[in-house]
């Protein structure tokens, strides 16, 4: 158990950057907590106002965090310039988190936020705004969406150049995923062989829910580049082309310029100018590389989440 409290910190902001803010939820054993897909958790900021007839407050901003925001058991968030650009002086933030079955709870106590006008480089250490939230629950299967991590999973599975056989179908959550790996030999196999593969898979396991993906290297394999035509063309929208939507760039919503990318958005990562400059010529970031034909670890999360966002999008 934890021998000083905390889920009570200072936090300071500086007015007008980015915050960059994190939150760890951990169960009533100190076990960690993972929110479901229904949960909600609400991050609040109140201004402390000193009046004569004491101390009162008064919100100034909220946010919501979903199970879609988790990285790797944490629930990172940000607050943009144009919110923190409003706030000045001293403020209370906490959390609460609101359980689909409609309990309600605070599971972060009203702690003291500094926020003033930065002197000098802004600088911001690693966890320096990590911050813990006790949810008055016991961790338990029904509570967690292990989808993300159960799909990574078969990712770095299907990574692995010996594996075989180089075609897997899993069900997980409500999904049938069926995936190519590294392994596929496109000396041995037709792209009409695989999909006619694909399809008795399909019919074979009577999957419900089928979705394809596979290839994520085509461009540093030409080879597969045809497979994965194939596939698409077979299978249309149930082919999730996860190269596609990693490297598709983002930008800005005040102009037309490419401020990051898919994945580094979906890792929730500041994009470097590297990251930038990979985006407009539809690389992969370099963070989430091995090497030209292999995700690391961070890109397995990356996928993972892709897929997991495309199937939820057709899943009911």
């Amino acid at each position: 158990m934890f021998h000083c409290n905390p889920f009570t910190r200072e936090l300071f902001v500086y007015s007008g950057s980015t915050f960059d803010g994190c939150i760890a939820l951990r169960d009533i054993h100190d076990k960690p907590f993972f929110i479901s897909r229904e949960d909600q958790i609400f991050f609040s900021v109140k201004k402390i106002i000193k009046g004569t007839n004491g101390i009162t407050t008064e919100e100034s901003l909220m946010i919501t965090i979903t199970s879609d925001d988790e990285i790797n058991g944490e629930y990172p968030f940000k607050l943009n310039p144009d919110q923190t650009n409003a706030l000045c002086g001293d403020y209370y933030y906490c959390a609460y988190l609101r359980f689909a079955d409609g309990d309600y709870y605070q599971i972060v106590p009203h702690s003291l936020l500094h926020a003033s006008v930065p002197h000098g480089d802004i600088v911001y250490s690693e966890n320096k705004n990590l911050i813990y939230g006790l949810v008055p629950r016991v961790m338990s299967e029904y509570g967690y969406e292990p989808m993300v991590n159960e799909v990574m999973e078969l990712i770095e599975e299907m990574q692995d150049d010996k594996k075989e056989p180089a075609v897997c179908i899993r069900h997980i959550g409500k999904a049938d995923i069926i995936m190519t790996g590294s392994s596929f030999d496109t000396d041995q196999v037709t792209s009409s062989q695989l999909t006619a593969q694909i399809s008795d898979m399909i019919e074979y396991y009577n999957a419900k829910a089928p979705f394809i993906a596979g290839f994520f290297h085509s461009s540093a394999d030409p080879a597969e580049l045809h497979y994965k035509k194939a596939l698409k063309n077979a299978f249309g929208s149930r082919f999730i082309d996860v190269e596609e939507i990693l490297k598709t760039p983002v930008y800005s919503e005040h102009s037309k310029m490419i401020i990051s990318s898919i994945a580094i958005d979906l890792l929730r990562q500041k994009a470097s100018a590297d990251d930038i400059r990979n985006a407009f010529i539809h690389h992969y970031p370099e963070c989430i590389l091995l090497d030209e034909t292999h995700f690391n670890e961070k890109g397995c999360y990356a996928a993972a989440r892709a897929i997991v966002k495309e199937i939820n999008k057709n899943v009911i």
